[in-house]
């Protein structure tokens, strides 16, 4: 009798664990989470020169992804795939092409990335490809950044999105599914990112005036306004810098890590240091310094940020002369910045000649 109730209670149990729903087994309707790319990067990882097989492309994609009307949906990046399709000519007519897929992509982390391409001379390049698990309630929206490990040598040269072959980034219906259809496919062109994130050459002129001086505050802030009236501007965030600037400033801090990396690696004179004076606003930096070793000239100090959450803030470091010329430059960051956050952060330039002064400044500042 004891045996009899045993099995019963067992039976009850594995019932009451069947109603209890998976989050992995989770079916996501795809069709009430929106997706849009806001941010697409293509950065080249040579890691190895002379080694062609290790070089790499590393693909950056910044998304916005918006609940509209799942009652629970979980933003992972194991959501997300890359598809890589060709045209089938077998099953392809005239009226209909029929893709067929011929390689696919999974995320990469800064962890593995890290390690994987220990030969860099920067880990900034891999900071935003962190791991994803954000909730997202009905009505909210939320920006991450995925990235994917795509080896040169599988494409038998740099990655081309606007090649013969079609790249698509795929949201599944849960975090185990490898096929359609219950997925959202986003065909991935650079073409078509840059037209839609595109502005006309005289909006960016407005903010060439700004910084002259030639338009006042008030002035950039009511053309952004009637730009936004007009449709050119989706809204009043969307400034002309807001989107395409980030990939720049990106492509222009690796090209900087280049220059310093080399200089470093061909100075073999070992000085002694030399310590400058530095000019900064007391409320945002505070314990700066600023050194020459090695021809190699370092700011570095305590950043206190504003009200706000920055997905990246850039800084600028300035070297200028006795006669208060700007005689050189660098340029760094720091990612993920919550309001009020208080950071440590350096910059370095090579420069071989002597200098008065440092200053450092905020480049720019871009919210998520």
């Amino acid at each position: 009798m004891k045996g009899f109730k045993i099995i019963i209670s067992t039976a009850i149990i594995v019932l009451s664990l069947m109603q209890i729903p998976s989050v992995l087994a989770t079916d996501y309707d795809v069709n009430l989470v929106d997706l849009k790319i806001i941010d697409l990067q293509i950065l080249s990882l040579d890691d190895t020169p002379g080694y062609y097989p290790d070089n790499s492309n590393l693909l950056k994609i910044t998304l916005n992804a918006t609940n509209i009307k799942e009652n629970y949906f979980l933003a992972s990046d194991k959501l997300f795939k890359i598809w890589v399709m060709e045209p089938d000519f077998r099953k392809s007519t005239v009226e209909n092409t029929v893709l067929e897929m011929v390689d696919n992509y999974y995320t990469s982390y800064d962890d593995e990335l890290e390690v994987r391409y220990d030969d860099l001379p920067s880990r900034e390049l891999f900071e935003e490809c962190d791991y994803v698990h954000d909730s997202v309630d009905i009505g909210e929206s939320k920006i991450f950044t995925i990235c994917f490990d795509i080896l040169k040598t599988w494409n038998k040269g740099p990655l081309n999105l606007d090649g013969s072959k079609k790249y698509y980034l795929v949201m599944m219906g849960n975090l185990k599914s490898t096929t359609c259809p219950n997925c959202k496919k986003i065909l991935l062109s650079t073409q078509e990112h840059d037209q839609k994130n595109r502005f006309p050459e005289w909006v960016h002129n407005l903010e060439k005036w700004l910084k002259r001086g030639i338009i006042s505050d008030q002035e950039y802030k009511n053309s952004i306004q009637y730009l936004t009236s007009k449709g050119i501007i989706s809204k009043v965030g969307d400034e002309p810098h807001s989107t395409t600037s980030l990939a720049n400033k990106n492509q222009q801090l690796k090209e900087h890590q280049d220059r310093l990396t080399f200089a470093q690696q061909t100075n073999l004179n070992v000085s002694a240091i030399n310590f400058y004076e530095s000019k900064f606003n007391d409320e945002v930096f505070s314990g700066i310094t600023c050194k020459k070793q090695n021809n190699i000239v370092t700011l570095s100090g305590d950043y206190t940020n504003d009200d706000y959450f920055y997905q990246t803030v850039f800084f600028k470091l300035l070297l200028f002369d006795d006669l208060g010329n700007v005689v050189d430059l660098g340029i760094a960051k720091i990612v993920d910045v919550a309001p009020k956050d208080f950071r440590y952060f350096s910059v370095s330039v090579p420069y071989k000649d002597k200098i008065n002064n440092c200053l450092v400044m905020i480049d720019s500042k871009f919210q998520k």
